[in-house]
């Protein structure tokens, strides 16, 4: 389904760019990074599967071993220039929107990771992971290999965890007969398979095919999915960033402190995320006041929220951000009664539950990705809601990749088509890494907008 539902507007993947201090490790460079990631492909051989399409389509794809496997061509080396016109930081934003509004190339394993040199003397690590991948193997994320303090603790790797990789049988790769045998086998074990063939084969009959399609697609084809939202009572607006999307992006980033989040959690009594969710509505309420676009009705975020690490991680819900209140104090109780209320209704997780399953990964920022393409189908004709916002509270050590210290990670999400905002939230042990993703043509103002949350949260500290 996700690779299906993809487009050159509606990519299926998710970024993240972890900016590192190196200064203090001699051999920190990209010899020590391939180094490390081939002493740990033994233990995440996911990281070398392929997607293979079954002939006519008769079947879902499956995954195989990439006979071809080439670590150099998923690992880069690149760089931003400090010479030249332009600010750096500017170029540096208009790189990570490069990368990121890039295909994942179908016929090589389903991630990239490069290293980029940045004029400050410090190092930037973007990674991007198609979001099959990370649903094939749940919490994936290339960074978490990479976070031992030295490439002698990666070479030792652990022996349980070698050993159960070790039992834990890889795909085969198949010749196209094998895989319709297989695809044979499995659509008999199922009546909607049946259907599913049928809607292939239709595809494929020339001149008839076309005439019985519809009628099997309607009953077929399009299956709904088992993502369940609490909507809740919005009348969500429309605005100018609701709209079908193009291929390119905008990137821009912030970072609040914090200690500034913790003395307006402890002065309001409220959670830590409602001090963020509240910071992310006020910012929005001045960027639109900027562009005399506010709407009388509250913008709406799609906000996952972590349901039930047992069974479905992630659940979605519909949250108004109160950017029609004025005062940023108000708007923050607003937000944490709307906040408490669905958490009760979704028996939602702590914090701490969220930190000890999945450590802050970034693929929790992917989950959240795939469940808003999962509830997205009718965007085109109305909103179910305006912007995508993530929060994922991260761990309050700090975090170092090969020795290197993190000094920020941002994640950045995919867009989806109605949706042409979305903005990821990661907190650490001393900042809190906003980053903000556009449509290139929908949303010309991004650093506006990043700048805004970020003075948004000061004037709640002052506020209180």
């Amino acid at each position: 389904m996700l690779l299906s539902a993809e487009s050159n507007t509606n990519l299926g993947h998710t970024s993240v760019y972890a900016v590192l201090d190196g200064s203090e490790t001699a051999d920190f460079g990209f010899d020590l990074l391939l180094a490390g990631l081939k002493a740990r492909l033994a233990q995440v051989p996911e990281l070398t599967y392929r997607v293979r399409e079954v002939p006519l389509r008769l079947d879902r794809p499956w995954w195989e071993p990439d006979p071809n496997f080439d670590l150099g061509y998923h690992v880069r080396h690149i760089g931003v220039p400090a010479s030249g016109r332009g600010d750096v930081a500017i170029k540096e934003l208009a790189l990570l929107a490069r990368l990121h509004e890039r295909p994942i190339n179908r016929n090589r394993p389903l991630w990239e990771l490069y290293l980029i040199d940045r004029p400050d003397g410090r190092s930037g690590l973007f990674v991007k992971v198609h979001h099959a991948l990370v649903d094939g193997v749940t919490g994936l994320d290339l960074v978490d290999p990479l976070t031992s303090s030295n490439l002698e603790a990666l070479e030792q790797a652990d022996d349980d965890d070698a050993a159960a990789k070790s039992r834990t049988a890889a795909p085969d790769t198949l010749s196209d007969g094998d895989l319709l045998r297989r695809a044979a086998l499995s659509q008999a074990t199922s009546p909607y398979n049946w259907g599913r063939l049928g809607v292939s084969l239709a595809r494929n009959i020339p001149v008839v095919g076309s005439q019985i399609l519809p009628t099997l697609a309607a009953q077929w084809a399009s299956p709904s999915g088992d993502v369940e939202v609490e909507s809740g009572e919005h009348v969500v607006p429309r605005l100018s960033f609701n709209r079908s999307l193009g291929p390119n992006r905008r990137v821009a980033v912030g970072t609040l402190a914090v200690d500034d989040v913790r003395k307006v959690r402890q002065r309001l009594s409220v959670r830590f995320n409602d001090v963020l969710l509240a910071s992310v509505g006020g910012g929005l309420r001045r960027w639109l006041l900027d562009r005399s676009e506010l709407p009388i009705e509250s913008v709406v975020a799609l906000a996952p929220i972590l349901v039930d690490a047992t069974d479905q991680p992630l659940g979605t819900a519909l949250v108004s951000l109160q950017t029609d209140v004025d005062d940023p104090v108000s708007r923050v109780h607003k937000v944490h009664e709307t906040m408490a209320a669905l958490a009760e209704q979704m028996g939602a997780q702590s914090v701490d539950a969220i930190r000890k399953l999945y450590q802050a990964s970034p693929s929790v920022a992917a989950m959240a990705a795939r469940l808003v393409a999962r509830t997205s189908a009718a965007s085109r004709f109305h909103p179910p809601f305006n912007v995508v916002v993530v929060s994922v509270p991260g761990s309050t050590s700090p975090l170092s990749i090969l020795g290197a210290k993190v000094d920020h990670r941002w994640a950045l999400p995919s867009l989806v088509d109605g949706c042409g905002l979305a903005i990821c939230i990661l907190s650490r042990d001393t900042s809190v890494d906003v980053s903000v993703v556009a449509d290139r043509d929908l949303v010309p103002d991004v650093n506006e907008l990043a700048a805004a949350i970020v003075s948004e949260l000061e004037s709640l500290v002052n506020a209180t």
